[in-house]
């Protein structure tokens, strides 16, 4: 698999730092759903839109995003990690967990950080919530 190098830049980025002594959050947008809603104006993707869906490559994508957002920011402690969408629980459980690994081998998590996920009830069944509460979840 091809990997950017750390230390290589497409484009010239402006100085980012977090601000001392103020709490630093992190986003994830997961962008698959099953149907496009009407009033939605995120990005987000329909199996019929995409010709089928590998989450494991985006996983790997994503995964490869965390690595350059840690080194340019210095890997700031997360008093907060969200994911939304999208429907973040399309992933599984399994990989919504692995998504959340992925942040911690980035970055260091304040031991009362908020971990949420957003979830619909169609693809949230109880091995979900178990898999992603034994992740370290706090929130759906």
């Amino acid at each position: 698999m091809w990997r950017m190098s750390l230390r290589e830049a497409p484009v010239e980025l402006p100085a980012l730092e977090p601000i001392p002594g103020r709490p630093f959050g992190l986003y994830l947008h997961v962008p698959f759903c099953i149907t496009r809603c009407g009033y939605c104006d995120f990005n987000t993707y329909t199996p019929a839109e995409l010709g089928g869906v590998n989450p494991d490559a985006w996983l790997d994508a994503l995964g490869t995003e965390l690595e350059l957002a840690a080194a340019r920011l210095n890997g700031p402690t997360l008093r907060t990690v969200f994911v939304g969408g999208g429907t973040p629980s399309l992933l599984g459980g399994e990989r919504v967990a692995r998504l959340l690994d992925m942040v911690r081998a980035n970055f260091v998590l304040a031991p009362d950080a908020e971990v949420t996920t957003e979830a619909n009830p169609e693809s949230a069944w109880p091995d979900f919530f178990a898999a992603i509460r034994e992740a370290g979840y706090t929130r759906v």
